[in-house]
C-alpha cells in the first residue's frame, strides 16, 4: 500500500469579492477530492495525478506534498472520512429522489426529461466516488467501493423499472 502520511494540501487566498472565481475553485477542489481542512485549505490523500491536477486549478493556489507525522494522520484520516461520509449520504439522498422521479416519469414529458436528467447526473456523481476511492485507496483502506457498488445496484435497479411503478 502507498504510503499514508502522503497528503496533498492545496491553499489558496482569493478574496470573498472575487466571488465567481473562488466559488468556481471551490468547486473545482471538491471535484478533484479535496476536502476542506481549514479556512483556505483543502487536502486529500497524495497521487501524482490528483496531486498534478490541483496544481492546473487556478493560478492563486499553492498545492505542496506533505508526510504527515504518524501521530496526526488519524486525525487528518478521520476528517477526509468525514469527507467521504458527507459524500455518501448527498448520495443516497438523490438515489431517493432518483426514485421518485421514476414513479413520476410516467405522468409526461418533462418529468421524463427530469427524470433522464437526474439519471444521468446520478451516474456522474457515482464516477465521482469512484475518482475519490481511487485517491482514499492511496492513503487507506476504505470501504468505499462497497458502498459504490451497492449504490450502482440500487440505481440500475431504479432504471430497470418501468415509470409509474412504486419500487
Amino acid at each position: 500500500m502507498p504510503n499514508a502520511g502522503n497528503w496533498t494540501f492545496v491553499v489558496f487566498d482569493i478574496a470573498a469579492s472575487d466571488f465567481a472565481r473562488r466559488a468556481r475553485l471551490l468547486r473545482n477542489l471538491e471535484k478533484q477530492g479535496a476536502a476542506l481542512h481549514t479556512q483556505s485549505v483543502y487536502c486529500s490523500p497524495y497521487t501524482d495525478a490528483s496531486f498534478n491536477q490541483l496544481q492546473k486549478l487556478d493560478d492563486a493556489v499553492l498545492v505542496v506534498k506533505a508526510e504527515v507525522p504518524s501521530e496526526q494522520i488519524d486525525d487528518l484520516v478521520e476528517a477526509y472520512s468525514i469527507y467521504v461520509t458527507k459524500l455518501c449520504s448527498e448520495v443516497k439522498e438523490k438515489i431517493d429522489e432518483l426514485e421518485d422521479a421514476k414513479v413520476l416519469a410516467s405522468e409526461g414529458a418533462p418529468r421524463k426529461r427530469g427524470y433522464s436528467k437526474r439519471l444521468r447526473k446520478m451516474y456522474e456523481r457515482l464516477d465521482h466516488l469512484e475518482y475519490i476511492a481511487s485517491i482514499e485507496d492511496a492513503a487507506y483502506e476504505s470501504d468505499l467501493r462497497d458502498s459504490i457498488e451497492v449504490f450502482r445496484r440500487r440505481v440500475s435497479y431504479i432504471e430497470r423499472q418501468p415509470p409509474g411503478k412504486f419500487l
